[in-house]
């Protein structure tokens, strides 16, 4: 996603040719460019008029990909492009939401997304194309509200209480949520969001309602999703409670290691081998040197790899062998 202004135009040199090279155009230009390469007639209007307009689009180096918003012929179509597009479309009365606003926010496990889509409030009715999906939505609370990279999105709370409405799974939207969890996000801020948006049968509201419900017996919070998909996975009534984030310190109370996972009676610590933390040479030494002195505390360091989390029994059965083991050398 582009984090900074929008990208640059680059044009086919046979569209250079029929552009006209002037001040107003170069403004426009410069304006769009900034903008994800979509301003609206509005905007345009304070360097071209009305006919320039029109007379640019028939020469093909400006496009209205709906009434009122225009851009330049040849700008890249990413994502934010059409995402912005969209939200001008409607004068005003539509931000980006659920999916789209997960992605613009980088919410954990939804940061790729490719669809576009919108909340309109439900005033005004308005026919996107096909790709577009679009919520008609009782109100667009101004508190609701931000704005990323000059498009107008719902704020996290928001985006955490729409997704349950279009995604798949409630995983989906516990993955998010601990996501902004970690990111220091407000969970009263959340409930107090969730329940003045809640309404009967909503079924976006509801999800994210009974996560929070979930939290105070969660315990601390996981690092990573990938993390809190290994503890569910070793969720077995023959391995013993995991701690997550837990320190390891020598005799002399210093700082050994923090690990993913641990049962720390038994000495026992699992770590979510994950490729963004743990390959390559620097993290691989790195990781050779904590494992060593967490060994000579009497630790041992187990790995387990994303594959785990999809044949949960199979790897639950081979940690309750390990923990009988331990539970076996300490009894000796």
């Amino acid at each position: 996603m582009d984090t900074e202004a929008g990208p640059k135009v680059r044009y086919p040199a046979a569209l250079i040719g029929r552009m006209p090279n002037n001040s107003a155009i170069a403004a426009v230009a410069e304006l769009a460019a900034n903008s994800h390469s979509v301003i609206t007639r509005t905007q345009a209007a304070d360097h071209l008029s009305n006919d320039r307009i029109a007379t640019a689009i028939r020469h093909g180096w400006l496009t209205e990909p709906y009434a009122g918003v225009i851009a330049f012929a040849g700008a890249p179509q990413t994502f934010e492009h059409r995402l912005r597009a969209a939200t001008l479309a409607t004068r005003g009365v539509s931000v980006a939401s659920h999916r789209s606003a997960a992605r613009l926010h980088c919410l954990d496990g939804l940061e790729d997304g490719s669809v576009i889509e919108v909340s309109v409030d439900r005033a005004h009715r308005w026919q996107f194309d096909d790709d577009v999906v679009a919520h008609h939505v009782q109100s667009l609370d101004p508190r609701d509200l931000v704005e990323i990279d000059g498009i107008a999105t719902t704020g996290i709370a928001r985006t955490l209480a729409d997704l349950g409405s279009v995604v798949r799974s409630s995983d989906r939207v516990a993955q998010a949520l601990t996501d902004a969890r970690r990111r220091g996000v407000s969970v009263s801020w959340l409930r107090e969001t969730a329940e003045r948006l809640h309404r009967p049968g909503q079924s976006g509201t509801g999800i994210l309602l009974r996560l929070l419900d979930a939290i105070p017996s969660e315990g601390r919070i996981s690092e990573s999703w990938f993390e809190e998909l290994l503890a569910r996975c070793l969720d077995d009534p023959r391995i013993p409670e995991l701690v997550p984030q837990h320190e390891i310190r020598a005799i002399d109370g210093s700082f050994v290691a923090r690990v993913d996972l641990a049962i720390p009676h038994l000495k026992l610590a699992i770590e979510a081998h994950s490729k963004r933390h743990h390959f390559g040479p620097r993290a691989e030494r790195a990781d050779a040197d904590r494992d060593l002195r967490a060994a000579a505390c009497g630790w041992e360091m187990l790995y387990l790899g994303w594959h785990a989390t999809k044949r949960p029994a199979e790897v639950a059965d081979l940690i309750a062998a390990v923990v009988r083991a331990r539970c076996a050398d300490q009894a000796a």
